[in-house]
């Protein structure tokens, strides 16, 4: 009974066999060096150990010199069991195992079948090998195929959390730069800033770095039943490699689970929190450049139906239409008018006094737009506007502004021509409505529709605010 405990104990767990030169990692399992060092050079990265399943970085193993001294001094001394081998014959008949039974699931001899397998469905040892070792190779393909899957998903965890970590670096060295120039009266409301940033930027980043973290403990499960079956597979002897087969089986059926991807972008209201100095900007005008832009509207695009004040800075639905002269430039179907300013580069801020209208359209267009026939009002067509309207979705309009429980009364709009962003907000307390992101390759401007007077109370003009 000593003999086959130190057999067990001088027993490589991958191999099977008794150590040949045996090493031990840093959890102080040991090994044959061979098999584990085939058993890592199969995975890419972190490995771990076959046994306990510690993780780690470093593919660290030393010579295990006392337990190889003890090995060779074992295989000296051992001698041939009498007995029949226990794992190999029979341990009732003391007869070779010959045929194995699917129903129970286990090797059997001659006399096992004769005295109470007749009914059941039996195999042949080395049929049955055949057959479940096929089972074992398949079962291994799958694995490695959702081992795939895993790594896939955790270079897209690993890229994600990159991505995210330079937009919340360049975010914060904007931020610096735009407070450096406010100086002392600004640094607390730049502390606060900054700190909002991170509060909302890690909260995010804790969230994708929990996906990976997920994915890499999927993927250990995965290695280490990979693992067990490259191991079963390299066994020669039937009856080992059918034990427990059932069991090895079920285990090697899981699956990888993607815990999905999260974003790699921020969200619009983390993105723009340096634009959200605009209310510093109220206090500090004297040295805050860009200031906020005076527009003023551009009576030769307008639509005959439209009113424009003296001071260009308001525009309303008129009473009648207008005798104009038909333009190039001029709106023709819809009730726009443009601003005589134009953007095609640098970052640039207007406000608009909106009032109590219930209906308006605002944003920027291209300048090459169709003025003058029927267009659906999407950035496709050159058009980054919101608006208030019943038919938003009809019209491809964002409807933004009906979900509010309080409507805007004064639209801030900015337009960032590098960065492809064209953003809203609510002047009031500088919350964030929306925002278009994309490639502009042309001059921009910006566009008001005060739309039409159909129910009688929306006669108020938007108006442009100077700042």
């Amino acid at each position: 009974m000593a003999s086959a405990d130190l057999t067990y104990e001088l027993t490589c767990p991958i191999c099977l066999e008794t150590f040949t030169d045996p090493v031990s990692l840093e959890c102080e399992h040991h090994f044959c060096r061979s098999c584990i060092s085939q058993s890592w050079d199969k995975v890419p990265g972190d490995v771990s150990c076959p046994q306990c399943r510690q993780v780690f970085t470093q593919r660290n193993i030393r010579t295990a010199r006392t337990l190889g001294n003890i090995v060779e001094t074992f295989r000296l001394l051992k001698v041939k069991v009498t007995q029949p081998d226990e794992v190999f014959y029979c341990q009732e008949h003391e007869e070779k195992l010959k045929l194995f039974c699917e129903e129970e699931q286990k090797a059997i001899c001659v006399d096992c079948w004769s005295s109470g397998h007749q009914t059941h469905k039996d195999l042949h040892i080395k049929e049955a090998v055949q057959k479940y070792k096929n089972k074992l190779e398949k079962s291994l393909e799958f694995l490695q195929k959702q081992m795939d899957l895993s790594l896939q998903s955790k270079r897209e965890g690993e890229e994600g959390i990159l991505q995210m970590k330079a937009q919340v670096d360049s975010l914060r060295n904007e931020i610096n730069s735009e407070f450096e120039k406010m100086h002392k009266f600004l640094f607390e409301k730049e502390e606060l800033m900054k700190a909002e940033l991170e509060r909302k930027s890690n909260k995010i980043l804790e969230e994708m770095e929990k996906n990976l973290k997920k994915t890499l403990e999927e993927m250990s499960s995965l290695e280490g039943a990979i693992i067990g079956l490259e191991s079963r597979l390299e066994v020669q002897e039937a009856p080992a490699l059918l034990k427990d087969i059932q069991v090895l089986l079920k285990r090697s059926q899981m699956e990888f689970h993607n815990p999905g991807a999260a974003s790699t972008q921020l969200p619009a209201d983390i993105v723009d929190e340096p634009f959200k100095y605009i209310n510093v900007w109220r206090e500090m005008r004297a040295v805050i450049s860009p200031v906020p832009e005076s527009l003023t509207l551009d009576p030769e695009t307008a639509n005959n139906l439209l009113s424009i004040s003296q001071d260009l800075t308001g525009v309303k639905f008129g009473d009648e239409e207008q005798d104009l002269p038909d333009k190039p430039e001029r709106f023709a179907k819809y009730c726009y008018v443009l601003s005589s300013q134009s953007f095609s580069s640098g970052r640039h801020y207007w406000e608009v006094d909106l009032g109590k209208k219930p209906y308006w359209i605002v944003g920027v267009c291209r300048e090459s737009i169709n003025r003058k026939e029927n267009i659906t009002r999407s950035p496709d067509n050159g058009y980054w506007v919101i608006g208030r309207l019943p038919e938003c979705k009809s019209l491809n309009i964002p409807d933004v502004i009906s979900q509010l429980k309080v409507k805007p009364q004064k639209l801030g709009v900015y337009l960032d021509y590098e960065g492809g962003r064209v953003s809203f907000y609510d002047v009031e307390d500088m919350s964030h409505l929306h925002t278009f992101t994309d490639t502009f390759t042309e001059k921009l401007y910006p566009i008001f529709n005060p739309c039409k007077n159909y129910t009688g109370d929306n006669t108020e003009p938007l108006r442009l605010l100077t700042i």
